[in-house]
């Protein structure tokens, strides 16, 4: 019994389909956009352990907790979800019009975090450093012209 996969998931920037080094370069970068999501996600699963949010966030109003937690919720899905649409569709993200538009919007949500990062208080450089990365590797290959 085999599992029926998206056509594009056999073509790990391989040769034999005939791309240019720029649309493997491209590829790589979903990729690695799609692995990006997938542990920011799981790490964003953690918070409620790793943040002590369960004595940290009574300290908070229960709507304020709430509206909190909903939004943690909310962000681990997106990011869950997303980085598996771009690992199984990989080719269509850095194709399509459509995917060079979402990967733009993929790099604007990073870029609105490193602002955060830097102007919320308690900001790290080493994290700074780690989502300018996050940027490049979404705003990359939205710009990559195909050769």
């Amino acid at each position: 019994m085999s599992i029926a996969l998206p056509a594009t998931w056999s073509m790990w920037c391989d040769n034999a389909h005939g791309r240019s080094s720029m649309e493997k370069f491209r590829n790589i970068l979903v990729i690695i956009g799609g692995i990006n999501f997938l542990l920011f996600g799981l790490f964003h699963l953690t918070f409620w352990r790793a943040l002590d949010w369960k004595n940290e966030l009574i300290k908070l109003t229960e709507i304020n907790s709430n509206v909190m937690q909903m939004l943690n919720i909310g962000i681990s899905v997106f990011l869950l979800s997303f980085g598996c649409i771009m690992l199984f569709y990989r080719i269509e993200i850095s194709n399509s019009v459509l995917g060079r538009a979402l990967l733009i919007i993929f790099a604007l949500f990073w870029l609105a975090r490193l602002v955060g990062e830097i102007v919320f208080p308690g900001g790290s450089i080493l994290f700074c450093i780690i989502l300018i990365l996050c940027v490049l590797v979404y705003l990359i290959p939205a710009i990559i012209i195909k050769f």
